[in-house]
């Protein structure tokens, strides 16, 4: 989930750099996304105790990029203490580019296993119905049933074992009081 202030980064980002820099910006990104998962990374990134120097000097040895740009933003999002952004920023960055490029994710959660022919069928009925490209995330969920959601235009359906048994059994009360 992305907030108020990595979408103005974001958007910053993009106005600045344009569309020749911004797959290289991805990247960029992506890499420093992927150090999140590391807990020694986040307590770099995070901690009080480390000079904002010394965290710009790590972050800029991660990344590997020619444009200024680029380098110039993380070293503004440094000085703003807006490292703890950069994977909202990504997110919002890589749905930008997506939404450009009429593509948008498929996200499907389920209890159970949705073989990947389930899968491909699922996109290429929802692509041709909404006339866009798609490209599919599949997620597990606790809950039994499924979802599908379509990040960025916002179109969501699931059925849901207890949703289905709580309007069927509302559904044969109603049945029989009427």
């Amino acid at each position: 989930m992305t907030s108020i202030v990595s979408k103005k980064y974001t958007k910053a980002l993009i106005d600045s750099i344009g569309p020749r820099e911004t797959k290289s910006a991805l990247d960029v990104f992506k890499t420093l996304n992927d150090c999140f998962t590391d807990s020694k990374f986040n307590y770099i990134v995070n901690s009080p105790t480390i000079k904002k120097d010394e965290k710009e000097s790590f972050i800029l040895s991660i990344i590997d990029t020619k444009y200024k740009k680029i380098i110039n933003f993380i070293k503004l999002l440094n000085q703003k203490n807006r490292l703890s952004e950069i994977p909202f920023i990504y997110d919002e960055l890589k749905q930008s580019i997506n939404f450009g490029n009429n593509e948008y994710e498929l996200i499907i959660q389920s209890s159970f296993d949705v073989d990947s022919n389930d899968q491909e069928r699922i996109k290429k009925e929802l692509s041709k119905k909404l006339g866009v490209s798609l490209y599919v995330t599949k997620k597990h969920m606790d809950i039994e049933g499924i979802k599908l959601f379509i990040d960025g235009i916002s179109v969501e359906t699931s059925f849901l074992k207890t949703g289905f048994s709580s309007n069927l059994r509302k559904h044969i009360l109603k049945a029989f009081w009427i």
